[in-house]
């Protein structure tokens, strides 16, 4: 009978089908987490730059040169 450590017992016991599905799923995960950020980004920008406002309400139409 050999001698045979934790570790390589576990390795040896690993399954393969549970990589698979591990790897699927991270798959899946780095994937929902690269279309939240494209949804995001694809948002437009609700800032009211187009108008300035002066302290006492009245509007000043200005455009904001960047």
């Amino acid at each position: 009978m050999k001698n045979r450590s934790t570790y390589a017992l576990l390795v040896q016991s690993e399954e393969k089908s549970r990589n698979i599905m591990e790897t699927a799923l991270y798959a899946l995960f780095a994937l929902s987490a690269v279309v939240s950020i494209w949804q995001f980004a694809q948002q437009p920008s609700s800032l009211p730059l187009e108008q300035v406002r002066t302290v006492n309400g009245q509007h000043v139409e200005q455009r904001v040169v960047s």
